[in-house]
Formats: C-alpha cells, sequence, structure tokens
C-alpha cells in the first residue's frame, strides 16, 4: 500500500500538465498520505463564440456555440469585454449562448466567454468586434434663428450624439425632453416648444418629441417650434432624464414693438411736496422694454388734484421745468427708458396728501401708478365750529385741523396739545367764552386747554374736546395757537343775543362811592354816603347779561328797597320794540344821617316775570 501512493500522485500530476497543454478543462484530486487508489478524469470542451456583431448606438451582439460539461451537466457563461465584464444583457451569469452588450463607444473591443460547470471552468478564443457608432451621450440643440424676436416661431433641431460626436441613428421615435434655460418674460409669458401633437409645452416640462435616425426636428409646425417671450440672452438646454445638452444654445431675444408704457416712482408714498423721481418704460406685449422706444416724446400726466391750498401737481420735462399735470412734458427715452437726470426727465411732486393713481400718456400709450401721499408737517391751525352764528352761552363744537404748508391734514400731528383760544369777550355780567378740554372742564380763553388730536384733527367727542360756549353778543374773530403754529385766518362767528331769562341794572350812575365789578345781576355799591345818589335803567337780558330785544307790549319793572331810602321813578316801562331797556330811569336816594345797608331789587310788575336783580347799597 505504501508503494501505491507516489504512483497516484504522479499520475495526477501528469493528468494536470497535459490539460495545460491542450487548454481542455480537467477535474483532479489531491491527497496525502501513503497506500494505493486509482483515480479517474473527466474533460470539459469550451464555448466558441461564433459571432460578435457591432451595431450604431454602441452595442454588439455575440452569441457561442455551447460548451461541452463532463456527463450531461449544463454549464454556465460569463462573458467578459476587454478583460472586464461586459454590459447590457451580457452583465450577468448566462445559461443562454447569446448576449448584447451595450452603452459603448466607438472603438475596438475583444470578447471572450467563460464556461463553467462545477468545478470545471474553460475560457473560449477571443473574438474581435469594432463599434462605429456609440451609445447616445448627449444632445445638441440648433435653431432656424440665434437672434429670434419675442414670440415669434423659432424651428429647432435637436439630434443625439456619441461621445465622438456621432449622429446615433438608433435614437429614434418618441423621446420625453425637458427644456430650460429661458426665464418666463416680465409679463409672465412663459417659454415654450410645440410637442409632436402640436401642443406648446413650457419649459420645465416634459415635451414628447418624435426622433428619426437621431434627429427631431420640425414638421408642419410640430415636433420642436421654440418661442421665447424675455428679451435678451438665453442659453437654452434639454434632456430626456439620462442624456442632455453639454454645451446650451446661446440666443439672444429681441423685443417686439412697444405696445405700452410702464410708470413707477421711486416711492408710491411721497411726502407733499417732496420730489419722487418717476422712471417710465416703452414696453413690448410681454412687457419688454422696447428698446426701439427713444429721443423725446411728450408725455401728459393726470390723476393727482390740486393741494387744498390750490397748489398743481407737477412733473419736470427733460430741461428741468416743473409743467402741471395735464400739459404735455417733453421728456426724454433712452432705449425704452425715461429716468431722472437731477432734477430733470421726471421729478415729480404732489401736494395733495391722500390716495391718487397717477397717469401717463403719450397719446397712443398709457400707464397709471397707485400713490398714497403723506402730509408735511404742521404749519398752520385750522379753526372750524359747528356754526358761526351761536346763541349766547349755547354750546358750538369745534374741529380744529392740524395742516401742512399746502393746506393738507398734518395726520402726523397728534395726541394731546396745549391749545389756547382768543378773540372773543366777556358777557355783560363778566362770563368769560370757554372750550371744554379733552377731559370735559370748560377753559377760558386765554388759558391753555388741553385737547387730543387724531390723525391731525381734534373733534367732540361725548362733550368733551372742544365745546366753545360765546356769552357776550357781538361778532367776534377767533384764533387758536398751541404757541407755535395757529389759524392764519381768524374764525369769524357772530353771537346772537339767548331768550329773555332776567333783569338787568344798567346805566348806573353814583354820586359817590365805588361800584363792584360785573355790576348788572347783583350789584355792590360801598361808600355812597348819606344823601347820595345812584340813579339806572333795567334791561331784560339773557342768561348771561345781553339785552334782548323785541318784547312786545304789557312789560313793566317795580324797583324797591329794603331799608329808609327812597326811591322815584318807579315803575319803568320795557319798550315793546327794540332793546328791552327801560327809557326813563329810577333814581334812590340814601337817607340823610347815620349808617346803612339797603338793597334795591328790580323786579318784574307787569308781563313775563323774570330773575330778578338787586344793588346793595352801603355807608
Amino acid at each position: 500500500m505504501r508503494r501505491g501512493a507516489p504512483g497516484i500522485l504522479g499520475f495526477a500530476a501528469l493528468a494536470f500538465l497535459i490539460a495545460l497543454a491542450s487548454g481542455t478543462a480537467l477535474a483532479y484530486f489531491t491527497t496525502t498520505g501513503t497506500g494505493d487508489a486509482s483515480a479517474g478524469v473527466s474533460q470539459m470542451a469550451p464555448a466558441s463564440i461564433t459571432t460578435a456583431t457591432p451595431a450604431v448606438g454602441g452595442t454588439v451582439a455575440l452569441s457561442w456555440s455551447a460548451a461541452t460539461a463532463p456527463g450531461s451537466g449544463v454549464p454556465t457563461y460569463t462573458v467578459t469585454r476587454n478583460g472586464e465584464g461586459a454590459g447590457g444583457s451580457c452583465s450577468s451569469t448566462l445559461t443562454t449562448t447569446t448576449c448584447t452588450d451595450s452603452g459603448l463607444g466607438p472603438g475596438a473591443y475583444t470578447y471572450t466567454v467563460a464556461a463553467k460547470w462545477r468545478s470545471w471552468t474553460a475560457a473560449s478564443a477571443t473574438k474581435n468586434a469594432t463599434v462605429t457608432v456609440g451609445a447616445p451621450t448627449r444632445l445638441t440643440i440648433a435653431a432656424s434663428s440665434l437672434t429670434p424676436t419675442a414670440g415669434a416661431a423659432d424651428n429647432l433641431t435637436i439630434t443625439a450624439k456619441d461621445i465622438a460626436g456621432n449622429t446615433v441613428t438608433t435614437y429614434t421615435g418618441a423621446h420625453n425632453l425637458t427644456f430650460s434655460g429661458a426665464p418666463a418674460s416680465p409679463g409672465g409669458t412663459k417659454p415654450t416648444v410645440v410637442d409632436s401633437s402640436g401642443t406648446a409645452v413650457n419649459f420645465g416640462s416634459a415635451t414628447a418629441l418624435t426622433f428619426t435616425s437621431g434627429v427631431a426636428s420640425v414638421s408642419s409646425s410640430k415636433n420642436g417650434v421654440m418661442k421665447l417671450y424675455a428679451s435678451g440672452a438665453a442659453k437654452v438646454e434639454a434632456s430626456d432624464g439620462s442624456i442632455a445638452t453639454q454645451e446650451p444654445l446661446a440666443v439672444t431675444v429681441a423685443p417686439t414693438s412697444t405696445a405700452k408704457l410702464a410708470l413707477g416712482a421711486a416711492t408710491t408714498t411721497p411726502t407733499a411736496a417732496v420730489a419722487d423721481n418717476l422712471t417710465v418704460t416703452a414696453q413690448d406685449t410681454y412687457g419688454n422694454t422696447a428698446i426701439s422706444y427713444t429721443g423725446s416724446h411728450n408725455l401728459t400726466y393726470s390723476g393727482a388734484s390740486a393741494s387744498p391750498g390750490g397748489n398743481n401737481p407737477t412733473v419736470t420735462d427733460a430741461s428741468g421745468n416743473a409743467v402741471v399735470f395735464g400739459t404735455a412734458t417733453p421728456t426724454n427715452f433712452n432705449a425704452g427708458v425715461a429716468s431722472v437726470s437731477g432734477e430733470a426727465n421726471g421729478a415729480m411732486k404732489l401736494y395733495k396728501s391722500g390716495a391718487a393713481t397717477v397717469k401717463v400718456s403719450d397719446g397712443t400709450f398709457s400707464a397709471t401708478l397707485a400713490t398714497t401721499t403723506a402730509a408735511a408737517t404742521a404749519t398752520k391751525l385750522l379753526l372750524a365750529a359747528a356754526t358761526t352764528t351761536p346763541v349766547a352761552a349755547a354750546s358750538d363744537n369745534l374741529t380744529i385741523t392740524a395742516q401742512d404748508a399746502y393746506t393738507n391734514t398734518a395726520t402726523s400731528y397728534t395726541g394731546a396739545h396745549n391749545l389756547t383760544f382768543s378773540g372773543a369777550s366777556a358777557s355783560p355780567n363778566g362770563t368769560l367764552p370757554t372750550v371744554a378740554n379733552s377731559s370735559g372742564t370748560a377753559v377760558n380763553f386765554g388759558s391753555a386747554t388741553a385737547l387730543t388730536f387724531t390723525s391731525g384733527v381734534a373733534s367732540v367727542s361725548s362733550s368733551k374736546n372742544g365745546v366753545m360756549k360765546l356769552n357776550r353778543a357781538e361778532t367776534a374773530s377767533l384764533t387758536v395757537s398751541d404757541g407755535t403754529i395757529s389759524n392764519p385766518t381768524p374764525l369769524a362767528v357772530t353771537v346772537s343775543v339767548g331768550a329773555a331769562a332776567r333783569l338787568g341794572i344798567t346805566n348806573i350812575a353814583i354820586s359817590a362811592g365805588t361800584l363792584g365789578s360785573n355790576c348788572l345781576f347783583t350789584c355792590t355799591l360801598t361808600g355812597l354816603g348819606n344823601s347820595g345818589t345812584v340813579t339806572a335803567k333795567v334791561a331784560v337780558t339773557d342768561s348771561v347779561g345781553n339785552t334782548v330785544s323785541a318784547l312786545g307790549t304789557g312789560h313793566a319793572v317795580k324797583v324797591t328797597t329794603n331799608g329808609s331810602g327812597t326811591i322815584t321813578g318807579t315803575p319803568l316801562a320795557i319798550p315793546s320794540s327794540g332793546a328791552a331797556e327801560t327809557a326813563t330811569t329810577f333814581t334812590f336816594t340814601a337817607k340823610s344821617s347815620g349808617s346803612y345797608t339797603e338793597t334795591l331789587t328790580a323786579a318784574a310788575s307787569e308781563g313775563t316775570s323774570y330773575t330778578a336783580a338787586t344793588l346793595t347799597a352801603s355807608k
């Protein structure tokens, strides 16, 4: 047994050498140890590549004869190209004897088919194939014009190319391409390419185009008609999701002729009388600047009104002259645009605060711009009243408005402001004119009166914040001031006498002594002396001492005293027409000796009973 082992090993080695020499695959065994044994081997004949046929589009079709495995075994096959794994349907382990390698560029390729069954392997002889047109790696785009006009049809030609620039004629049939590289127009119109059915498809969306022998071209206004709408340069690209353009199609789009004007401003919220620089642009249908609109054009502006103070809105012409709205304004355009230079060629000034829609027209085309003008700072006050013919002592609601130099309401003048009123007199009984402040307190003319302004206006609310009462029947010129600004034009009011309410002692003449102030309804007289005299009339007045008129017939007054002095000339008749004041006087004569204090009372003795008046005399 020990002597047999070297024989077995030697046989195995001999069989292996024979296999290497013949190219026939063998299975073999190895062993160690001693003993006698016998062994048998089988061979597997390799596959033989029968065809390696290249085709346009970067494919090679391979077929081979089957390898012969020992017994009834069925081998599998692996295809290599230039020593590496092949592609396409040749990329996996096969049980068939055909496959197609794909994705190839132009060039020469060497193929080998390796057969395997169990532990047996066998490689075929090599087979060469040369690809002249490779797989599609990119698209190219050409156009009938590289300088189209906005909105005009521009016919595209799209070609599938291999890496070497050859047209891949097998790229055929319908392909969904997506175009990019051109923007929408200023007016929002998107660029399009017409698909194979004639539908215009926006850039960015899949566009079905039909390729014939690697080329898609326009036929009957279908299958690649492009329209660009934004003027200027564009770089058009296309992709089918796998391959795309490597060099964009550079086009320069020209605008069409002028179809409209556009009006812009440095600000749409200008301040009254502050220059607001306008820009007027001539545009085509799609909102592109119409560069052919150039030179001098007469523009007419409208839509804004004069200020309350009569200041008309203006725009400067090309020479810098301020031209009133409604008048032709010569304006220079450069490549479709008119803009301000210095203070000329479109500097607008609006004077009336509030919203306005400014319009510009050249007689053919026009444009509008919505603006809201803010008032300038307050330079004056406007004083108004619910009535300019109030009745004495009656409430009259004031409205005070802060205004700018152009008589717009100065809306920034807001919150609490201390105002001082003047121009009206006290009534005959000394009652001063007043205005109620924001708290409802009546403040005399001449004193600071706190009023609350909202957006430039102070108005009455709940009998507060501007209720005025004037007490003397007169024509008055009322003014108001916050210490800095005032009403340049006083408010003229005519105060009428109120209803008859009381009696007053008037036209008093004394022989000696001193009368107290505001002597009308309740008078005091000191230092009259013994046998001193008081001579006076009596009048019917309203509640604050203004003498009423035209009482009619049947009214008389009697004056009495509570002391020892004497009164003559009483009773006194009240005239039926004219001022209701007695035509004659009464006379009081004090007693001849000793001190005294006497009160004279004037009361109605005939007709309507009015509140009596008194005069107290003393020594």
